[in-house]
């Protein structure tokens, strides 16, 4: 189960933002963001954040946006 501060993360890497821009955006550290990605990565058993995206889509925690 993902936090919602990791949730918020795995959003953002959907959106396609770098740590930095995520920091940035949320006003917190960038060593702040790569904690919570990384706890992302770990939850979800992703080798990387395009395969976290790709499991949290196939698992329903993101869902396609209408075309």
């Amino acid at each position: 189960m993902l936090t919602a501060r990791e949730e918020e993360m795995l959003f953002a890497m959907a959106d396609g933002l770098t740590n930095a821009e995520i920091a940035g955006e949320l006003h917190i550290a960038k060593a702040t963001v790569k904690f919570h990605v990384d706890g992302v990565l770990r939850k979800l058993g992703a080798r990387n954040r395009t395969h976290a995206v790709a499991i949290a889509y196939h698992r329903g925690i993101l869902v396609p946006l209408p075309s």
